[in-house]
């Protein structure tokens, strides 16, 4: 039994497959994010993932809830971006639609996985020299305590 049902013969062979973005939860208990592409031409129950990610949930000591999320690759020592998966490898698979989870997704796989440093600038906060800040945690450790009780001496 095929698990994608096929595409009618009426329809234009050119668009032999179908290409979205879906969240794919694996037997090995992996859940990836791919761009997904099934092809209805072969015969062979395969599916062809495009960029696939692993998502982390990213959170706070004791929160229940999460503060962000992580994007890996699912294949890190791999410099391929697509990979043939048999159907007998995937429990379930789930399109995204939501717009944020797709543009999220697109910048990830844009940017390559690189680290984003923004520019500092004055508007971010003080910047100062290590001397400086060296200087001012000084006087503030080598000072008069600024507790309100009499110091004994």
């Amino acid at each position: 039994m095929k698990s994608f049902k096929s595409k009618s013969d009426n329809e234009d062979p050119k668009e032999s497959y179908d290409e979205f973005l879906a969240c794919i939860k694996l037997v090995s208990g992996e859940e990836i994010l791919s761009k997904v592409v099934v092809d209805y031409s072969s015969t062979e129950e395969k599916v062809i993932l495009d960029n696939p990610v692993v998502c982390h949930e990213v959170r706070t000591h004791g929160a229940n809830i999460p503060m962000g999320y992580k994007f890996e690759p699912w294949m890190k020592m791999s410099d391929e971006d697509v990979f043939v998966l048999s159907l007998d490898k995937v429990i379930t698979i789930s399109e995204i639609k939501d717009k944020m989870v797709i543009d999220t997704y697109d910048h990830v796989v844009e940017s390559g996985f690189k680290r984003q440093h923004p520019e500092l600038n004055r508007e971010m906060g003080y910047l100062s020299s290590v001397d400086k800040a060296r200087s001012i945690l000084k006087k503030l450790y080598d000072g008069e305590d600024a507790s309100k009780e009499p110091k004994k001496g």
